[in-house]
């Protein structure tokens, strides 16, 4: 414990916090080592007692920095020392009461980042307590220590961090959850099960107190943020494609982004872009087709870097891969309200020169969120609409020439219409209207193939933006020539199927099936 405490004297020489040691050589083995840990190239592990060791006698010896104190913590954590921890606290405490802003790193938007750190290794430490413990009177503990270290965080950074509030929270359903087991005397034998029940509990509080000043409001957005980041992992494990999860996700990242961050003449912000082994792995998995895992992870970082624009490419393009072109749009439809709140957004750095967008995504957001865009799709939609009697005309004059010739000679032009398309729209509609006139023909086996064919490209939300009719109309003559079919080739299964879908749109057009 007086190791630790030695922290809080200060150093010989004029400056008596030390001095900087962000490139010297034993500030960077630590940084080195601890990096190892998320490098998936890296090629021995993080020996966690070297980062301690160095970090605490940096620490007390040569300078006062809050990120060697992130590194001290983050050791505590994967070396699971949580007596270590609990000692720590009260030092924590005072270290930030006694040098506040003054000490490393400089940089202000540095400091707070580094801060917010430090706090989420400390929650990451309690949740590995929680898991691991049944102990109230430790947890009460814990309550006491990480209130008090809350107070000195908001009054030393002046709410410009994050704060303690739902890591406190945690512990206190923790401590319900126990007292509640106790009582009704059924604390669980099996420790897996209650654990579980545990973190599921605390990850979806909801409880927070009367908001009645802007300390409290940003409290309580970071604590939205934080349970829509789990909804969003949890919708995604559930089903990839989940738009809610995609639109929940952006909302919320960029709902507090009003204006642009401070830039210099050359648009370099100080921000920090993703780290370079994050980037990499996101390329591994790309190059490999995992694209739920990717989109996964992504979506994850995405949450935390609101302003790293390559990753929505990213997540938009492995989305298109998936075929799952709805959610892909979500993606757009966010970037493009985005874009014309912010629209220089683009064109800012982080601190290392990396732009917000690069080259690819600027034109991704040219080509498909910008206003400009936006306005050729409602050109192309209307002259479409416009033209939209060719292939009705079409079609009469089709099953006119199938009373007097051929079924091959009827139905040349609605295949030479349909050559000569120019959007999906355009597909369906002469699609469409060669399947009615093969049903006119009594070629329900080709009219069954056509509509499945139709049905598997544009059912569900693709049809029911162009027209909520047309959809009604593709099932009901799906359905209609299965049952012209002789019995024997009849797919009774997909006739229920289709006899539900029909009667969810429409109950009148399935009376007669």
């Amino acid at each position: 414990m007086c190791t630790y405490k030695k922290i809080l004297s200060d150093l010989s020489g004029e400056e008596h916090f030390g001095i900087d040691l962000s490139y010297e050589t034993e500030f960077e083995s630590i940084e080195k080592e601890v990096v190892k840990s998320t490098d998936i190239f890296a090629t021995t592990k993080t020996d966690w007692s070297i980062v301690r060791s160095n970090s605490l006698n940096l620490l007390k010896y040569k300078s006062k920095d809050y990120r060697l104190l992130h590194w001290l913590l983050l050791s505590i954590k994967k070396e699971n020392d949580h007596n270590t921890f609990t000692i720590m606290l009260p030092t924590i405490n005072q270290f930030i009461i006694k040098y506040s802003t003054t000490i490393y790193p400089l940089r202000e938007k540095q400091l707070y980042s580094t801060i917010n750190k430090i706090i989420g290794t400390i929650d990451d430490i309690v949740k590995n307590i929680i898991d691991n413990s049944i102990n109230t009177d430790e947890s009460n503990n814990l309550i006491t220590l990480l209130s008090i270290l809350d107070t000195t965080i908001d009054k030393s950074f002046n709410a410009n961090t994050d704060n303690l509030y739902l890591t406190i929270n945690k512990l206190n359903i923790h401590i319900k959850r126990i007292s509640s087991e106790k009582k009704e005397g059924s604390i669980s034998s099996s420790p897996l099960i209650n654990n579980e029940a545990i973190k599921s509990i605390a990850s979806v509080s909801f409880s927070i107190d009367l908001i009645t000043n802007e300390r409290d409001a940003n409290k309580a957005f970071r604590h939205l943020q934080d349970i829509a980041r789990n909804l969003s992992k949890f919708w995604l494990t559930q089903r990839i494609n989940n738009e809610k999860a995609y639109q929940l996700n952006r909302t919320l990242t960029w709902l507090h982004i009003i204006q642009l961050p401070a830039s210099n003449d050359e648009k370099i912000t100080m921000l920090k872009p993703i780290p370079q082994t994050r980037l990499q792995y996101f390329i591994k998995l790309k190059n490999e087709s995992d694209h739920e895992t990717l989109l996964l992870e992504i979506e994850e970082s995405l949450s935390k870097s609101p302003f790293w624009i390559d990753g929505h490419l990213i997540a938009w393009e492995s989305l298109i891969s998936l075929n799952h072109p709805e959610a892909a749009q979500i993606i757009l439809d966010q970037m493009a309200l985005l874009v014309k709140k912010i629209p220089e957004i683009i064109t800012l750095k982080f601190d290392d020169g990396t732009e917000f967008a690069s080259n690819s995504a600027k034109n991704w957001i040219a080509e498909h969120c910008t206003s400009a865009a936006s306005s050729q799709i409602t050109a192309n939609t209307y002259n479409e609409i416009s033209d939209g009697t060719d292939w009705e005309d079409a079609l009469q004059a089709a099953q006119s020439v199938l009373t007097t010739d051929n079924l091959s000679d009827a139905i040349l032009p609605l295949i030479t219409g349909h050559n000569q398309c120019r959007s999906d729209r355009e597909v369906f509609f002469w699609k469409f209207s060669q399947a009615k006139l093969l049903y006119q023909a009594h070629k329900f086996d080709l009219v069954c193939a056509l509509t499945s064919w139709l049905d598997s490209r544009y059912s569900h939300s693709i049809l029911i933006h162009w027209d909520p009719v047309l959809e009604e109309r593709l099932l009901e003559l799906w359905l209609s020539s299965q049952n012209k079919l002789p019995n024997k080739e009849q797919d009774t299964h997909l006739m229920n199927t289709l006899r539900e879908r029909l009667c969810c749109l429409n109950p009148m057009r399935v009376l007669n099936f």
